[in-house]
């Protein structure tokens, strides 16, 4: 199994979807779609080359919930970054987080989780992730 295998697997066991593995030499990694009954197109942006990253971002569009969302993007189980909060009720709202390293990021599984807080409790509405090498 290859150095980028195991995490990949381990993240979509954890998310329950699909990890998508960029080639060693990647340019741009992607991953989107629709989630499940949810109805959220979820997406994972990465753009670099080699380990070097010039964005990072994850979004999210939804037909608004009425209940508190933000947008999560993690590598390898770390906060990269959060959304504010959006609390709306209008059709295709997008909220995302996005950064703009500009040098050499970390290998591993990064990962953009649309997250719900209602009720109390968090859910997690989308997710998808992508490998880099």
């Amino acid at each position: 199994m290859g150095l980028i295998a195991a995490p990949l697997l381990m993240a979509a066991a954890l998310f329950g979807g699909a990890v998508v593995a960029a080639p060693s030499a990647w340019a741009t990694a992607d991953n989107c779609g629709t989630n499940g009954n949810s109805g959220v197109y979820n997406c994972m942006y990465v753009e670099g080359s080699g380990s070097y990253a010039s964005e990072v971002r994850g979004w999210s569009e939804y037909d608004g919930f009425g209940y508190p969302v933000h947008e999560e993007v993690t590598a390898n189980n770390a906060l990269v970054c959060n959304s504010g909060t959006v609390t709306t009720a209008d059709p295709f709202e997008v909220v995302g987080c996005q950064i703009y390293p500009k040098e050499d990021i970390t290998p591993g599984v990064y990962c953009s989780v649309l997250w719900e807080y209602e009720n109390g409790e968090y859910y997690d509405r989308a997710d998808n992730c992508v490998g880099v090498d």
